[in-house]
């Protein structure tokens, strides 16, 4: 069942994602405590006047860009594809594990959506495709001559069997992982940098029972005729 605060939660995450802005982030603009402020916006906590003030400071929010009417049904998370990332997410978190729990496993509205959907292609063992913004791959540490190739955007697609070969480092910022191109190289993708995400699941080949071996023929023999 919907709330009355739901448009306006979903007003506030849609907001801190287009500012491409961390938890970390916005608590440290803001003023709130990040594990109240994860809380809150998720919607598990309810949300007081003072942090709808200092949000609104911190997101630079004017009165005007409050004004939006009430959802008169279930609301639905918007898909990702604004991002770029081929992922939909929906439905209300509930969850009483303790904060540190919150950290390590559960999604984070406000959270890096990259960084978020490329953990879990790390976590499930399956290959993954990463499409990247080219121009903000200079300082990458991909070789130049790879990413002369790639005018607009790159692809990089990372196989299960090589995961811990990779080395995957989810920083605030950056994803940095080792690749080989002519040679190893550890590379830094800035998260502002992902266009697209697409996990390749397994295709489970049908099994096909192998034929019977053929019957032996039987022993010729006579038969007698009165």
């Amino acid at each position: 069942m919907s709330r009355p605060s739901d448009p306006l939660l979903g007003f506030l995450r849609d907001v801190i994602r287009r500012k491409s802005l961390t938890t970390q982030a916005l608590a440290e603009k803001s003023g709130i405590d990040r594990s109240i402020l994860k809380r809150r916006l998720s919607g598990t906590e309810a949300m007081t006047v003072d942090d709808l003030v200092l949000l609104s400071n911190a997101l630079e929010l004017g009165p005007d860009e409050l004004q939006f009417p009430a959802a008169p049904g279930p609301v639905l998370t918007p898909s990702v594809a604004s991002g770029g990332l081929a992922v939909t997410h929906g439905g209300e978190q509930q969850d009483d594990e303790p904060d540190d729990a919150l950290d390590d496993d559960s999604p984070d509205p406000a959270g890096s959506l990259p960084k978020q959907v490329v953990r879990l292609a790390f976590a499930l063992g399956i290959d993954v495709m990463l499409m990247f913004d080219s121009t903000q791959l200079g300082a990458s540490g991909v070789p130049a001559s790879v990413l002369s190739r790639f005018k607009e955007l790159m692809p990089i697609r990372l196989e299960a069997k090589f995961h811990r070969h990779n080395k995957p480092v989810f920083g605030d910022d950056e994803f940095q992982c080792v690749l080989s191109f002519d040679r190893l190289y550890t590379c830094n993708f800035p998260w502002t940098a992902f266009r697209q995400v697409h996990f390749i699941l397994p295709v489970e080949e049908p099994v096909v029972p192998e034929p019977e071996p053929p019957k032996p023929a039987g022993k010729p023999f006579l038969r007698v005729i009165k």
